[in-house]
């Protein structure tokens, strides 16, 4: 856990950039519901195409 800790002090800059994007996407989403229909269709994305996954299943013979 020491050289771990040790990697990071020396060069911070590639898990600041993580963290950093990990909190940016976090915000996108939060944001993002917003403006894509209030998050009321009880998923995280909306079924813009609106399709029901129905089919005719084929047809076996």
């Amino acid at each position: 856990m020491r050289e771990l800790f040790d990697i990071i002090r020396a060069n911070p800059w590639p898990f600041g950039a993580g963290l950093f994007v990990v909190i940016l996407m976090i915000l996108a989403e939060n944001f993002g519901r917003g403006i894509h229909g209030g998050g009321d269709t009880g998923g995280d994305f909306s079924d813009a195409a609106g399709c029901d996954g129905g089919g005719d299943g084929g047809g076996g013979d």
